[in-house]
């Protein structure tokens, strides 16, 4: 009998187990939408390009440290460097971006997907997590800025 009072609560943990961590992938050509509290969209890097391309208005936040931001993977044109070490010191500057495409890339995705998930929670409603980080849009030969940049 012990044991079936437990089920509950086991199916309950499993649930929230299976849907944390989740997000939003793009298929195709999709065009940026507002995604629901708690979800944040992963695109590979040539959707990322393409979007940045159609959306001037879209803030790139390239969340790797200084030095990788200017060494030898470069870094997207007109990215803003913003440390995920630091994180909670500058999402209060985005404040008024609330409701803007943000655009989040690192060497590999990792951390940008930390970042991504953190402003989401922070009410954020329109990120975008670039699967492959620096290292898949170098792989493509997509354009970069070397040195400092902003």
């Amino acid at each position: 009998m012990k044991r079936l009072s437990r089920l509950p609560f086991l199916l309950i943990l499993l649930v929230m187990i299976l849907g944390c961590g989740r997000n939003q992938k793009t298929q195709g050509n999709e065009t940026a939408t507002s995604t629901p509290a708690g979800a944040y969209r992963t695109v590979d890097v040539e959707e990322a390009y393409t979007f940045i391309q159609q959306h001037p208005e879209a803030l790139v936040l390239d969340v790797r440290t200084p030095q990788e931001y200017t060494g030898p993977l470069g870094h997207i044109p007109g990215a803003h460097l913003k440390p995920v070490q630091q994180i909670s010191q500058w999402v209060q500057e985005l404040e008024s971006m609330k409701d803007k495409p943000i655009v989040v890339i690192c060497r590999s995705g990792a951390r940008s997907r930390m970042a991504a998930q953190f402003l989401q929670e922070k009410g954020f409603r329109n990120v975008i997590n670039v699967d492959g980080g620096m290292m898949a849009w170098n792989a493509k030969g997509l354009p970069v800025e070397k040195g400092e940049g902003q």
